[in-house]
């Protein structure tokens, strides 16, 4: 956001090209500066103290079916991220007539609705559950693009990139937060193989961004995400969020279960 509307700032007060990156690569240069390590906890564990990690079995494929989906028509999310980022600014001047100060405010729109929306995450799936937020998302994220795609003037595809930020940036993390729960048990091997569709959209959803974007039909470019999004709604059903089952435990006796003590 700060770096869209420090391009916009310098094309407003016609800075060369030259100026304007060098001002952003000074923020990064002090940043740098700035950053402070911290050590990490050790653990007392040693590698033989560890679980076995349990069989995951060809199924678990097939249950990760929905939410690799979701990540590849979040392609949705990554032709989108990848046309906002590269081609909004040029969507802008080209399509709809706007200024150079004007242009690379749809990518800081965009990136202002991500933030809002990875921060209201929570609280939304707490008070709606999963299920309401994915479809609610994926439909918000279909109506912006098709508005971005119709925008008449540069006002309205600005406020509808902000509309697009706000609803994907809650696909990713509730894919990875529901699919989490489908093993708890093994909860990193369950991630690394639904990283496997996140590496798949990132290749094809730079690939297909590039050739819309090439051609110049942005309007194209947007309308066709717009569609896929739609898909994500079958897919929606399987956003549940539940506390992992307890390992099945022997047949206590009722006097026995009044035991303040664990049982296991």
């Amino acid at each position: 956001m700060v770096a869209a509307l420090l391009t916009a700032g310098a094309a407003r007060l016609e800075w060369p090209v030259v100026a304007g990156l060098s001002v952003q690569a000074g923020i990064v240069l002090l940043l740098a500066v700035c950053v402070r390590t911290h050590a990490l906890p050790s653990s007392s564990a040693g590698p033989s103290d560890s679980p076995a990690q349990p069989p995951l079995g060809r199924s678990l494929w097939i249950r990760l079916i929905p939410f690799g989906l979701v990540l590849l028509v979040f392609l949705v999310v990554y032709v989108v991220d990848s046309t906002v980022s590269a081609w909004s600014a040029v969507y802008l001047r080209r399509t709809l007539a706007a200024s150079l100060t004007v242009a690379p405010l749809a990518y800081a729109a965009y990136q202002a609705g991500t933030v809002i929306g990875r921060v209201a995450t929570d609280r939304l799936v707490q008070r709606f559950g999963g299920v309401a937020v994915v479809r609610a998302a994926a439909l918000l994220v279909a109506g912006a693009l098709a508005g971005m795609a119709t925008a008449p003037s540069w006002p309205f595809a600005v406020l509808a990139a902000g509309v697009v930020g706000l609803g994907a940036s809650v696909l990713a993390p509730l894919c990875l937060a529901s699919a989490a729960w489908l093993r708890p048990a093994a909860l990193e091997a369950v991630l690394a193989r639904l990283n496997l569709f996140n590496y798949a959209g990132v290749v094809t959803g730079g690939a297909v961004s590039g050739l819309l974007g090439s051609t110049g039909r942005f309007r194209l470019a947007y309308a066709a995400p717009a569609a896929l999004a739609v898909l994500v709604l079958a897919a929606a059903r399987h956003f549940t969020q539940q506390p992992p089952r307890p390992a099945r435990a022997e047949h206590v006796p009722p006097f026995d279960r009044a035991d303040p003590q664990p049982l296991g």
